[in-house]
């Protein structure tokens, strides 16, 4: 019987280690590990998302007892901005100060007092900021090296979590500029003409070249957004 237990405590620690991930397992049987999610699986550069930092067990695990925890946040640094005011406490009325080091990522949360955290429980949340000029495309954003002591001091549970939580950057959304259809940033003829087009079936605009051609506000796109647009070019009207 000791020799099977052996074999399966090998293929456990073999499948963990080929997952990418390692937990604290106790004697009982239970086990920790931690979770990332974030609240949007797509952002636009200059957006803000949240990630969120989850305690996760066996059902028979008992809530954990939290006074200070401490982890790191991988991330890239040329993608999004994170401060101090970012890391954001599971209960911010308890939390005596917050810490982050934008060069290694390392964070950490004093509670004047111990949390309780059950299976499932969120532990922090993290805002991220993205840059305004971020590069387009798939990142990943992973918070490991979780570690937390309770009120007595004594250290409950250390994670190396290497799950992370996925996300895509795109391209920021262009403003919407009235009478600017093509949106080459000028108001000119070329405009108008497509206003006409697009009026007479020759060509279909997109959305947000129909909010640009619709300067009047009235919710179509017909010749007189076309003749407002020409008159702005000509120096009649000064705006729409």
């Amino acid at each position: 019987m000791r020799r099977v237990n052996k074999v399966t405590v090998v293929l456990i620690s073999l499948v963990m280690a080929v997952c990418g991930f390692s937990i604290n397992v106790y004697a009982d049987g239970t086990a920790w590990d931690i979770e990332n999610t974030l609240d949007v699986s797509e952002c636009r550069q200059g957006d803000t998302v949240t990630m969120s930092v989850n305690l996760k067990g066996s059902g028979a695990s008992s809530a954990q007892e939290i006074a200070f925890m401490e982890g790191t946040l991988e991330y890239d640094s040329s993608l999004f901005t994170v401060e101090k005011a970012d890391i954001l406490p599971a209960e911010d009325g308890k939390a005596q100060s917050c810490s982050f080091d934008p060069s290694t990522g390392i964070f950490s949360v004093q509670y004047s007092s111990g949390i309780a955290v059950q299976d499932g429980g969120q532990m922090l949340q993290i805002r991220l900021h993205t840059a305004g000029d971020a590069s387009i495309g798939k990142t990943t954003l992973c918070v490991t090296h979780m570690k937390w002591n309770d009120a007595a001091g004594r250290q409950a549970v250390e994670i190396e979590h290497r799950v992370p939580a996925r996300i895509t950057i795109a391209e920021a959304e262009t403003p919407a500029v009235a009478g600017d259809v093509n949106q080459d940033g000028k108001v000119n003829l070329t405009d108008a003409k497509l206003v006409m087009q697009h009026y007479n079936g020759v060509k279909t605009l997109d959305s947000r070249q129909k909010e640009n051609a619709d300067v009047n506000g009235d919710g179509k796109v017909n010749l007189t957004d076309a003749k407002l647009i020409m008159k702005y070019y000509n120096g009649e009207i000064t705006g729409f």
